[in-house]
């Protein structure tokens, strides 16, 4: 279950991983799309059909943002069992060359000495990166921040000089460095191995806790365990997969598989930042 549309970033994960499911699961998958409500209604779909593994969801933040905004939400981000994760997208700084602010330590006594005059823009997700490191700084209350609908929106307006920075991912922000742009900081705890962030610090390298968002697997939470611990595994094992690797490399995709527990542990702790963030 892919609960948005064909064509985006989790159905071209979903598609490419069901080329060589049956390899891995022993079962070929078949990928149904079922878009409505940021992720919503593909995932209450989810719950309507049997605890027996034989339905995954495939997802990411999108949908837990929308149900902890919702006052009367029509579930809970944690109505599901979290299997694994198969990537994470993280929130990147990106400035203009050139600028005061285009390295941290130049962006951090810029913000100091000009407090709310420097604007970040970004999509929902990605703005809650840089907030929930920028707070651990001290500095998320000096900075405006400038919410968009999409990411060509704000990859238009950082280009177009109408923000100062941008909060992108690394995939988006390559295709910007060198020459209109330069990554400042990656506010997740996971490096980005490419050499446009060689030197790019990270959030735990500063001595801040980092924050990414997953492409998470999950299944009904009424699912066994042994059940869930079987598709981790066999989730891992398909990761591995060259075809997969190769293909993903292309798409400019990163795999970055994180098995059951740990996932498990990473969902709550994604959670419990975002309510905090969004409050």
């Amino acid at each position: 279950m892919v609960p948005f549309k064909a064509g985006g970033g989790t159905d071209r994960w979903a598609r490419v991983m069901s080329s060589v499911a049956i390899d891995h699961f022993g079962q070929a998958w078949h990928v149904v799309n079922l878009p409505g409500a940021s992720g919503i209604v593909g995932w209450k779909d989810v719950l309507g059909k049997p605890a027996d593994g034989y339905t995954i969801l495939q997802s990411s933040s999108t949908p837990v943002i929308a149900l902890l905004k919702e006052e009367k939400p029509p579930l809970s981000p944690y109505d599901i069992k979290i299997a694994c994760y198969v990537s994470a997208f993280r929130s990147t700084l990106l400035s203009k060359p050139g600028t005061p602010w285009a390295t941290w330590e130049g962006f951090k006594t810029y913000v100091e000495a000009n407090p709310g005059k420097l604007t970040i823009g970004g999509t929902e997700s990605l703005l809650m990166g840089q907030k929930f490191m920028l707070g651990q700084a001290g500095i998320a209350d000096k900075v405006t921040f400038v919410p968009y609908a999409s990411t060509v929106d704000t990859v238009a307006d950082f280009v177009g000089g109408h923000i100062h920075t941008a909060a992108l991912t690394a995939s988006i922000a390559i295709g910007l460095i060198p020459e209109d742009g330069v990554a400042v900081v990656n506010t997740s705890e996971r490096p980005i191995k490419v050499k446009e962030y060689e030197g790019v610090p990270t959030a735990d390298e500063l001595g801040y806790e980092g924050l990414s968002f997953p492409r998470w697997i999950g299944v009904h939470p009424d699912t066994p365990d042994e059940i869930a611990d079987f598709i981790s595994e066999a989730m891992g094992s398909l990761l591995e997969d060259t075809a997969v690797v190769k293909f993903m490399k292309k798409l400019g995709e990163e795999v970055i598989f994180i098995p059951r527990a740990e996932a498990v542990a990473e969902y709550k702790k994604m959670v419990a930042a975002m309510e905090g963030l969004l409050k």
